[in-house]
């Protein structure tokens, strides 16, 4: 029975998936894009929606309201000398009025929404038309990371509670006794899977019976026999944007009620699952996908409350599972038949040089990171410890996303999960340090061994994620690992039968030892942060990482690598084993992903799984393709931009009031820029082809940037 009424229970999720499904289905036959930023346009929707309607946000109460925030903030803000300038006059904010009608603050966040819409295809997605997928993909997750951070900047980072669209109705009872099952269904439940049916079945009748859909379909199949029928391809894909984003938005507004806005971002998980099931091209497949995920995940979670259900598997991680469960089968037994947009060009991938005297630059970099750490207080030592924990992270990104071309976006959540898995293999019952809210039981492994072992159990997932990779590539492979993310970190990194107590609260790190050197970041003496030693070993760390990734680059493997990520099937037929190839790329990025855990469980005194949140993940990848996903040097620059290293430290001393959420959405937007103008080759490389042409220029034999270009395109001369 509780299983039974489960399944009723997850209708009401079930429509929001459904039609967001339906959704991403209409993006994508408009412009062949899955919108990763579905669920952020939702979100800003239900912002919008709050802010116009709703009085109260937690703790906080509003006195006036009725106004509506642009997707955007002013780019020159009122910051330290800027104040006196005065120059900042980009409208943000646009009183309507106080307490607005319902049909008028439902009107208005609809056409936020479609205006969302148009912005994205114009400004992100029509000139990346021709581009790679590679950097579509990080156009989607530019965008999706922009709004997030525009909504923290425009609304701030208070709680809200609405009661929504069913604030006006009489559907916000509950339905007792629902079916005689003596339980009381939320009574907002069925009616919107009600709403959700009649949404999902008039898009499809738009696509089905008008001569708009006729046109949508025939761009879908091929874009070049649509434009000789006389359509065009970008007005079509501009308005099948603007409808996506608009039905986004209702179910922004229609389910506010039970989540609060930012939780929206990541419903394009189960959301990209639905419209998998519906092959990205049917509407109604997606709509009953989006049903049968949310009715499964709810089961499961009723399910839970069993005697006989197993502790290690809490429902939180059952309710995230259901959506990866279902992309994985799907992509697995029918990826191979999903549809690939025909376009007019594809372009070229970002090339990939090697570098020819590693041993130089590193010890340059050694030589610099030394004399900073001599140089430097105790803060500025923090911030240079997050820039070379930074870097070694997207080492990792750099041989999987940039050698290998597999897009994958689950690299943090392994480096979580060996930083959970040593915290649990160190620990011995016994409280860390005197300021410890717990204590965390485990075997009490010596720091090496059990930095050891975690790093191989993060080697471990990271090769049976690699599965899906066998049969699948490219946008699909970061749709599962995009997936995997939170189901990793509400089946792993939040388990408390196999992470310890403090899985759920604060987990203390260790007070770590190697070989009789204390090595972690705080010294137990003074309590200085970032103690000397620590800098040291992360300087180790990372330049063994460097050397990994560069010596890859230089040999064999590396040029199958290459090879497999420009074509697969031209590797195989020149001898390349694709699967096994593919399986050590990501054991390789895995191993240096769980050599940054490490360094972020020695780094702070406490932790919580928010720290490996998806986003935190996703602004690395930002940084890292923004400085150049194929190099080492395009790593070390990503580490500089990213949030807390030294170019972001440095801005926020020298401008009062930066915050987080400027220097991610500064981030996300040279991120899109990056792959629209650089195809994804980032700042290393551009200043390399720089540096390049004034050696030519005062040697007299300058050379055009194609020629500059050309001499170290990995892709002609390296692959074959």
């Amino acid at each position: 029975m509780d299983v039974l009424f489960g399944a009723f229970a997850g209708l009401g999720a079930g429509a929001v998936f459904a039609i967001l499904g339906v959704g991403l289905v209409v993006a994508y036959r408009g412009s062949g894009v899955i919108n990763f930023a579905h669920g952020a346009v939702a979100a800003y929707t239900a912002f919008t929606w709050d802010e116009l309607r709703n009085t109260t946000h937690g703790a906080y109460v509003k006195d006036d309201g009725g106004s509506i925030f642009l997707p955007w903030f002013d780019p020159i803000p009122e910051w330290g000398f800027l104040k006196a300038l005065h120059i900042n006059n980009l409208p943000v904010e646009i009183y309507i009025m106080n307490d607005p009608p319902v049909w008028l603050a439902a009107l208005l966040s609809l056409a936020m929404a479609a205006f969302i819409g148009f912005l994205m295809h114009i400004m992100v997605f029509r000139p990346l038309r021709n581009a790679p997928l590679l950097a579509k993909v990080i156009g989607s997750v530019g965008v999706m990371l922009y709004l997030q951070s525009v909504a923290n900047l425009n609304f701030g980072g208070a709680n809200r509670a609405d009661n929504g669209f069913w604030e006006f109705t009489s559907t916000n009872e509950p339905i007792r006794n629902f079916l005689g099952m003596d339980r009381n269904l939320a009574g907002s439940t069925l009616y919107l899977a009600v709403a959700a049916l009649i949404i999902g079945t008039a898009t499809w009748a738009l696509y089905r019976f008008t001569r708009f859909g006729l046109a949508t379909r025939a761009a879908d199949e091929n874009e070049k026999g649509a434009t000789l029928l006389g359509y065009s391809p970008q007005l079509l894909a501009g308005l099948n944007w603007v409808i996506s984003s608009v039905l986004a938005g209702a179910i922004g507004i229609l389910f506010i009620h039970r989540a609060g806005p930012p939780t929206f971002i990541l419903f394009v998980v189960p959301a990209l699952a639905a419209a998998l099931v519906g092959s990205l091209t049917s509407i109604m497949g997606a709509l009953a996908g989006g049903f049968g995920i949310g009715m499964i995940a709810s089961m499961g979670v009723n399910a839970t409350s069993y005697d006989w259900w197993p502790e290690w598997l809490p429902s939180d991680g059952v309710r995230t599972f259901a959506p990866v469960l279902v992309m994985i089968l799907v992509l697995y037994f029918r990826g191979d038949r999903l549809p690939i947009r025909g376009t007019v060009g594809v372009g070229r991938q970002p090339r990939a040089p090697f570098a020819k005297h590693p041993l130089v630059g590193l010890g340059i970099g050694i030589g610099i990171v030394v004399l900073m750490s001599n140089i430097f207080t105790a803060n500025w030592e923090s911030t240079l410890t997050t820039t070379l924990l930074s870097i070694m992270f997207m080492l990792s990104l750099t041989v999987l996303v940039g050698f290998l071309g597999q897009i994958s976006l689950v690299q943090w959540s392994l480096a979580g999960f060996a930083c959970w898995t040593l915290i649990r293999l160190s620990a011995d019952g016994t409280k860390i340090r005197a300021m410890d809210f717990l204590a965390i039981d485990g075997p009490g492994w010596p720091d090496p061994l059990a930095a050891l072992a975690a790093i191989i159990a993060a080697v471990i997932l990271g090769v049976l994620i690699s599965i899906p990779a066998l049969r699948i590539r490219g946008v699909q492979l970061a749709v599962v690992t995009l997936a995997a993310v939170v189901a990793i970190e509400d089946l792993l990194l939040r388990n408390e039968p196999l992470m310890g107590a403090g899985a759920a609260t604060t987990n203390p790190t260790p007070d770590p030892n190697w070989f009789g050197v204390e090595v972690g970041a705080l010294d137990e003496k003074t309590f200085r942060t970032d103690y000397w030693k620590y800098t040291i070993f992360a300087l180790i760390f990372v330049a063994i990482g460097g050397l990994i990734v560069a010596n890859l680059r230089r040999g064999i493997l590396g040029r199958r690598f290459l090879a497999i990520r420009s074509n697969e099937r031209a590797a195989a037929a020149a001898g390349v084993d694709v699967a096994r190839t593919k399986m050590i790329g990501f054991g390789v990025s895995s191993l240096l992903a769980g050599m940054a855990g490490i360094l972020v469980a020695y780094k702070v005194p406490v932790i919580t799984s928010e720290y490996f949140n998806p986003f935190v993940g996703l602004g690395f990848l930002a940084f890292v393709y923004l400085g150049g996903i194929t190099t080492v040097w395009g790593a070390i620059f990503g580490g500089l931009l990213a949030a807390g290293g030294i170019i972001s430290e440095f801005g926020s001393l020298h401008f009062e009031g930066i915050t987080q959420a400027y220097i991610n959405a500064v981030g996300a937007i040279g991120l899109v820029i990056n792959a629209i103008v650089t195809n994804g080759e980032g700042v290393a490389l551009m200043l390399t082809n720089r540096s390049k042409e004034m050696t030519g220029v005062m040697r007299g034999t300058s050379s055009s940037p194609n020629e500059v270009s050309g001499s170290i395109d990995a892709n002609t001369q390296e692959v074959s």
